[in-house]
């Protein structure tokens, strides 16, 4: 199950990573409000379509037994959701607004941590 989640999770973040290299007119037309963040910045959105797959990338190493990659995931994964936590406190949001965030970014970016928790000890000490 510990692994299950943590491959779901890379492929969840993998996939809004890929899309946003590959298609970010089409990544910045479905995400709900993203448009209120300003005009679509092609650059900046694949630039940070980069770093979903690095986070992807690491998560699967965590699935794979490589526990130490968990902290470069959540570099990322972790100040990402910070940074919308921060900012639903110090702006303000609705709570349509918020739920989304929680689900969507937040919850996804702490869930590495509840697998990890979770995970059997494997041979060389770390955890799955």
């Amino acid at each position: 199950m510990t692994r299950t989640l943590l491959f779901v999770l890379a492929a969840y973040h993998g996939i809004n990573g890929a899309v946003m290299l590959a298609a970010p007119e089409t990544w910045y037309s479905v995400v709900p409000d993203v448009e209120h963040t300003g005009p679509i910045n092609v650059h900046f959105i694949r630039d940070i379509g980069l770093g979903f797959l690095a986070a992807a990338m690491a998560l699967v190493l965590v699935a794979r037994g490589h526990r130490s990659a968990l902290l470069s995931a959540l570099v990322f994964l972790g100040g990402h959701a910070a940074l919308h936590v921060v900012e639903m406190i110090a702006h303000g949001t609705t709570a349509t607004a918020a739920v989304r965030d929680l689900t969507t970014i937040v919850l996804p970016a702490l869930l590495p941590l509840v697998a990890l928790k979770s995970a059997p000890t494997i041979p060389n000490g770390e955890r799955a």
